[in-house]
Parts: C-alpha cells; sequence; structure tokens
C-alpha cells in the first residue's frame, strides 16, 4: 500500500470518526447554544443594551473555531486511545504517519468549518435592534476570523500532540480541561517560561528573551492592536510544522 493509499484511508477513517464523534457535535452546539440563550435577551430586553456585532461575531468564532476545534480533536484522540483505534490504526510506521497526518488535516478542516459556522451562527445579531457596529472593515473582519481559524488549528495540533506523549485514556472532563487549557493560549504560556526563569538572574536578559518571544506568540494574531502581516499564515503554518514532525516521531517510536 502506498503512502498516498494509506494517508487517503485514514482521511476517510477520521472524517467518518469526525461525524459521528459527541466531542465534534458538542464543538458545534455550542455557540448555537451561546446564540439561543443571547439572542432572545437582545431582542426583547428592554434595558438598552448595546453589543458591537464585530466584537460579538469574533467572540463567537473564537468560542467554535478556536476552542471548539480544540475539544474537538482531544475528544477524537481521546477515543482513539481508549478503544483501541489508535493501535488499529498505527500497526506499521507507514500506518502512523498516515494516523498524524490524518488528524493534522482533520483538524484544519474542523477549524475552518467551526469558523464558517459560528460565523453564520453570528448573522441573526443584525435583527437586534441594541446591536452597533463597531465601524472595523470588512477585510479586518475577515482577517481576524482566519487568523482565530489558524490559532485554533494551532492549538489543537498541539494538545494532540501533548495527549500522544502521554498516551492514557481520559474521560469527559479530562479532555474538556485539556481543550479549556489549550483555547485559554496555554502554548503561549509555555513559551514564556524562559523569561520566567531569566528573571531572577537578569532583567536585562529577561527583557531581551520578552521582546524576541513576543512577536512569534501565537495569541499575538488575536490581539485588539491586529496586524495583517505574513505571521498570519506563517507563524500558525511554522507551529504546526514543527508539532506535526514531533507527533511523527513520538507515534514512530510509540509501544501500542
Amino acid at each position: 500500500m502506498s503512502a498516498m493509499t494509506a494517508l487517503a484511508n485514514q482521511l476517510r477513517s477520521a472524517l467518518h470518526l469526525a461525524s459521528r464523534d459527541a466531542y465534534v457535535k458538542g464543538a458545534f452546539v455550542l455557540p448555537a447554544l451561546l446564540v439561543a440563550l443571547s439572542l432572545p435577551v437582545l431582542l426583547f430586553s428592554n434595558a438598552n443594551v448595546h453589543v458591537m456585532f464585530e466584537g460579538a461575531v469574533l467572540s463567537l468564532i473564537r468560542v467554535g473555531a478556536l476552542f471548539g476545534t480544540c475539544l474537538s480533536m482531544a475528544g477524537i484522540v481521546t477515543h482513539d486511545i481508549s478503544l483501541g483505534g489508535l493501535r488499529a490504526a498505527a500497526l506499521t510506521g507507514r500506518g502512523r504517519g498516515g494516523y498524524v497526518a490524518s488528524r493534522v488535516i482533520l483538524a484544519l478542516a474542523l477549524a475552518v468549518i467551526l469558523g464558517a459556522w459560528s460565523t453564520l451562527l453570528g448573522m441573526p445579531l443584525l435583527l437586534c435592534p441594541d446591536v452597533a457596529f463597531e465601524g472595523v472593515p470588512a477585510a479586518e473582519l475577515a482577517l481576524r476570523a482566519v487568523a482565530c481559524v489558524l490559532v485554533g488549528w494551532t492549538y489543537a495540533v498541539f494538545g494532540m500532540l501533548l495527549l500522544w506523549l502521554a498516551r492514557s485514556p481520559r474521560g469527559f472532563a479530562s479532555a474538556f480541561f485539556a481543550a479549556v487549557l489549550l483555547g485559554a493560549g496555554v502554548l503561549n504560556a509555555l513559551l514564556l517560561v524562559p523569561v520566567a526563569v531569566l528573571i531572577p538572574l537578569s532583567q536585562e536578559l529577561a527583557y531581551g528573551a520578552l521582546q524576541a518571544i513576543i512577536p512569534i506568540l501565537p495569541s499575538g494574531l488575536l490581539a485588539d492592536a491586529f496586524v495583517a502581516d505574513a505571521r498570519l499564515v506563517v507563524l500558525p503554518v511554522a507551529y504546526v510544522i514543527v508539532f506535526w514532525a514531533l507527533s511523527r516521531r513520538v507515534m514512530a517510536r510509540a509501544s501500542l
């Protein structure tokens, strides 16, 4: 069996599992639930509550594309480990490589789909009389949405690497907690560890390290001071490639 055939089979299997996985369904339900709970309040409240449309839609996209992708992939990998799917998929070296690639590709697909789904869910906010506009240009709003999708992909692939390193079956609570940590930016916190280590030694070195690390923090793509440059694509892709390579090494040496 060729590598491309193995990857195609793994992708079909991944899509089949994702279409039936409870974590993935929960990732789609969560932003819909938020809209269902908030929309009646905005439509019928007499409290003169003003909501900024762009901020509300971006918040929904973050819930869906960022947290939802982390939750979906944490759940899928957890099920792979606990139900024996990981062992069945990774009996050969080629199978292991295809398995990792299929999950990385699936994470991107889910981030894009969840981002689009969350955007659609935000459109009914236009019906609310107290929804105002910040005046963010449509192009910038679209780029901010893309940033949420790509950062969600980055966090999810990082989370899968950690789960493959642990290779310990967990329940819903553990997977949900892991998704919360990933969505909250635990990767950014880990990248800042060298700064914390250097502070007692030299504040000058710590400041220099901080200045070097800030431009490569994925969370910078989600900051309010949004700047559309090459980092929007290059940074997430670079992290995914690194985590993908590390995951392949982990799986290649894993005793299943």
